[in-house]
């Protein structure tokens, strides 16, 4: 039996997601839903039964927020990887193929409800719904941007490949509940969120994506030859507790550059301007209402 299906399309993503888009709609007509399409979520009409993402980290963000800024009993939000690292997606699903997801979604009794974590981020408003890195992931979804030639994960790869040649650690300190964390130089800073950042480095290992907790890794100073060892084993989330890694859990989390220069951000694949040199970073616990399978995949 069908319902009804807003599906949020971000045409510019770097996956393809206007294709993508019209094979959902697709979908869910041949399974009786009535289905109608936005560029953003700006609003919701009554009677909406599913809310559908199809883009990248940064589309799911938006459309998250708009689902938690709606009501406290909105429709839920069902992710489509339509994105370049798509790392939301994997988190929940893994790398499932989406037509089954988007079966399981529709089928009572093969997907639960969730209610995931946000990070607010700044006075205005703003928040991350994958994290937010300082220093060096920054600077890669920086290069990523300007890279032709490769696309998907491989895009973040790459620019993690050329980042190391530009590694610079800055003059910063972390604070997470009220207590100093790091404080000296830092070549990258993670706030989370999801375990894994472009979809394939797992910064956040034991990150869960419900337990009102958001994970902090920390990295001190370190060459590009011990950076690129560290790089390694994020892959598979052995870098904890490795020298120079710090890793913790809290509510409230502050990201300061101690010479007032400004911080290198980005949110959920997004690098962010204006940011000045300090950021304090506080939990939206059970924010967002999020289809995903009945036993968690990765957090």
């Amino acid at each position: 039996m069908g319902g009804s299906a807003l599906v949020v399309v971000n045409s510019t993503a770097r996956g393809d997601a206007a294709r993508l888009g019209g094979e959902v709609r697709a979908h869910l007509a041949a399974a009786g839903w009535t289905v109608a399409t936005a560029a953003r979520l700006d609003g919701l009409e009554p009677g909406v039964d599913l809310v559908v993402a199809v883009g990248g980290d940064g589309t799911v963000r938006e459309v998250a927020l708009g689902l938690a800024r709606s009501a406290a009993e909105g429709p839920p939000l069902l992710i489509v990887p339509g994105g370049t690292g798509n790392s939301v997606y994997r988190a929940l699903w893994g790398d499932r193929p989406w037509p089954g997801v988007l079966d399981d979604a529709l089928t009572p009794g093969r997907h639960r409800i969730r209610r995931l974590d946000l990070g607010r981020w700044s006075d205005d408003g703003r928040a991350f719904l994958l994290g937010l890195s300082a220093g060096f992931m920054a600077r890669v979804v920086e290069v990523s941007a300007g890279l032709e030639g490769t696309g998907g994960r491989e895009r973040y790869q790459a620019a993690a490949v050329a980042a190391l040649d530009d590694l610079r650690p800055f003059p910063g300190r972390v604070t997470v509940d009220g207590t100093v964390v790091a404080d000296g130089p830092l070549t990258m800073v993670s706030v989370g969120g999801a375990r894994h950042r472009a979809g394939t480095f797992q910064l956040l290992p034991r990150s869960v994506l419900d337990d009102g907790l958001l994970d902090v890794c920390t990295i001190g100073e370190v060459d590009a030859a011990g950076f690129a060892e560290l790089a390694g084993r994020v892959v598979d989330g052995t870098h904890v507790g490795r020298p120079g890694v710090g890793y913790t859990q809290g509510r409230s989390i502050v990201i300061e550059r101690t010479d007032g220069e400004p911080l290198a951000v980005e949110t959920d694949g997004d690098v962010e301007a204006g940011t000045g040199s300090r950021i304090k970073i506080t939990v939206l616990p059970g924010a967002v209402p999020v289809v995903a399978p009945p036993k968690p995949v990765a957090g």
